[in-house]
């Protein structure tokens, strides 16, 4: 009889800690990990696309820039008005 209890009383030890792990309740805990692995993957796909656009627009500006100052500087040139740059 001694045997019997002290084998339930570890059972339910080992249930509450999560030694042992039943099937459904198994299930629901890798289909909680996927689901969260999946939302996970989705934004970062999401995030590389808005990284692309910024360095994208970033490059952009950067050559906008470029090209003003040189503008800037071709038309003091020409007005005989250099300047420091």
């Amino acid at each position: 009889m001694t045997v019997v209890i002290v084998f339930f009383l570890l059972l339910g030890v080992s249930l509450v800690r999560g030694w042992i792990v039943f099937g459904p309740a198994h299930r629901e805990i890798v289909r909680a990990k996927d689901d969260a692995i999946a939302h996970e993957r989705g934004r970062s796909l999401e995030d590389q696309k808005i990284i692309a656009t910024q360095a994208a627009t970033l490059a952009e500006q950067k050559v906008s820039g470029e090209l003003t100052a040189h503008v800037v500087q071709a038309i003091r040139e020409a007005t005989g008005n250099v300047g420091p740059t």
